[in-house]
């Protein structure tokens, strides 16, 4: 007997436990699924849509993005207006209460690109009536799910099309055609990059090993020294400039010189203005204009006596322009020369005395 009580209290026993699993899954699916406290107190809105696709009961309720209740039920109505084809009746916790006002807008969302639908409540403004238990909150048509698939569907079939290009664009690389292909599979243009590659390694090795003129100037101090050199050579010239050592450095720092080319510079604006005001003699040829007139006078003298020059006018025009008178002259010339040439030779015959006594 004592047998038969234990296996019925091991049997309650089992009975209970899968009782209590079960509730306990039962309030975590509704915990999960309606994120909204099990015992909460909650109050009715409705709301009507054109279409509740994706909807279904028991989905979230939101108000500015945060859960406050759950889709109680939803079902087709008998109005005519298509705005109104679909009574959805909302779940919403009594503290958000006052948060849902007349200006409020409820609309059905969608998380994600396709994800599971929900409503979305705005919140209302402070100032406009809280709507009663009951009431009806206005809507607004949210995204329409086909249209999202179809938007979808556009976005693959260019997916596609793309995919579809950079295989042809990789086909064409690994066949090496075009700039990036020749680029990979090229192997004459392999060859020369890797030449100029060895020339620079070998440009490299000269100039570490001192060879050749930039080499030297790298790897010996002989160039380093005669550049420290010239530099300190440079400082020390400037630094007698600065002292006014020097003739560059008394161009510099005299002030005589200064004064000198001040006073210079004085005197030939004082030497100008006499000048323009026809003081001296300088000033007298630029500014008097009987001497311009004579001068002008004299210019047309000489440009009439070389006319008539050239004309064959007058002694000096026919010793100019007279050919007999120039062949005169050289005959003369020449006599001339051929006379004193035999005075030279035998001055005798021109020198002789003759001496008569009467």
């Amino acid at each position: 007997m004592a047998q038969k009580k234990e296996i019925s209290w091991s049997q309650l026993r089992v009975g209970l436990t899968v009782a209590i699993s079960l509730l306990a899954l039962g309030i975590g699916i509704f915990f999960v699924g309606g994120q909204v406290g099990f015992l909460t107190r909650k109050y009715s809105l409705k709301a009507y849509f054109a279409d509740a696709s994706g909807l279904r009961g028991g989905a979230v309720v939101q108000l500015a993005g945060i859960p406050v209740g759950n889709v109680s039920k939803f079902q087709i109505t008998t109005s005519r207006d298509p705005n109104h084809a679909v009574e959805v009746v909302l779940k919403i916790s009594r503290k958000f209460e006052d948060q849902i006002r007349s200006d409020s807008i409820a609309s059905i969302e969608t998380a994600g690109l396709l994800g599971e639908s929900y409503v979305n409540i705005t919140r209302g403004t402070p100032g406009q009536t809280v709507i009663p238990r009951g009431g009806e909150v206005k809507t607004q048509g949210g995204a329409d799910i086909k249209q999202i698939v179809a938007n979808t569907n556009d976005v693959l079939v260019n997916l596609r099309a793309v995919s579809t290009q950079l295989g042809d664009v990789a086909h064409q690389i690994s066949s090496g055609q075009g700039s990036i292909g020749k680029l990979i599979y090229d192997q004459d243009l392999y060859n020369r990059m890797n030449h100029a590659t060895e020339s620079l390694q070998q440009i490299a090795t000269n100039l570490s090993q001192g060879q050749g003129t930039l080499g030297k100037l790298i790897t010996e101090d002989t160039t380093y020294n005669k550049l420290n050199a010239t530099l300190d050579r440079v400082n020390l010239l400037l630094d007698s400039v600065q002292n006014g050592k020097g003739s560059m450095g008394k161009l510099i720092n005299d002030p005589a010189l200064y004064d000198n080319l001040q006073s210079l510079v004085a005197k030939g604006t004082t030497l100008i203005d006499n000048v323009n005001q026809g003081q001296g003699t300088l000033g007298k040829l630029v500014t008097d204009q009987q001497l311009y007139n004579r001068m002008n006078d004299t210019v047309g003298n000489l440009n009439t006596i070389t006319g008539r020059i050239v004309k064959g006018q007058g002694t000096i025009g026919l010793l100019s322009t007279d050919k007999t008178l120039y062949n005169n002259l050289s005959a003369s010339a020449q006599s001339l020369r051929t006379f004193l040439t035999e005075f030279m030779k035998n001055p005798k015959k021109y020198l002789t005395l003759r001496l008569h006594v009467f």
